[in-house]
């Protein structure tokens, strides 16, 4: 695979990224890809909640992030390493758990499972930066 390939549109870039997450790996990557989607985008039920606005934000500004490093690298191991913004996000979330009625027992589980999956998240994330740095620089899945 070229390691400069052609510059693509930014549209075009988020929608290879969906589509090599969703359809492009192997099955239990498919899987883990599909949960880690659905978990976060489920921030949209709860959108009157401030913790899931700036989920959504987050998640705005990592795939931003990603399509651009996508459109100039294509499918490399960093970009994982857009999910930084989540850090400062998952603590503060954390941190405002014990503050969430019980009554409100779909927030709180939604909310268990955004913190959980996205600190899974990042320990793969840093994983596969770990990658890059000892070498695998290539790109490792095409559209």
């Amino acid at each position: 695979m070229d390691c400069h390939p052609r510059r693509i549109g930014f549209l075009r870039s988020v929608l290879e990224l969906f589509g090599i997450v969703l359809v492009r790996f192997r099955p239990v990557q498919r899987l883990w890809g599909a949960w880690l989607v659905a978990v976060n985008t489920a921030a949209l039920l709860f959108i009157g909640h401030a913790e899931a606005q700036v989920a959504v934000a987050a998640v705005g500004v990592a795939v931003v992030a990603q399509a651009l490093i996508y459109q100039r690298r294509r499918f490399i191991r960093l970009l994982g390493l857009t999910h930084f913004v989540w850090i400062p996000m998952l603590a503060w979330m954390a941190a405002r758990l014990g503050a969430v009625p019980q009554e409100e027992a779909a927030f709180r589980a939604w909310l268990v499972a955004l913190i959980a999956t996205n600190a899974l998240c990042l320990a793969i994330d840093a994983w596969d930066a770990t990658r890059f740095a000892l070498g695998e620089r290539r790109p490792y899945y095409a559209w």
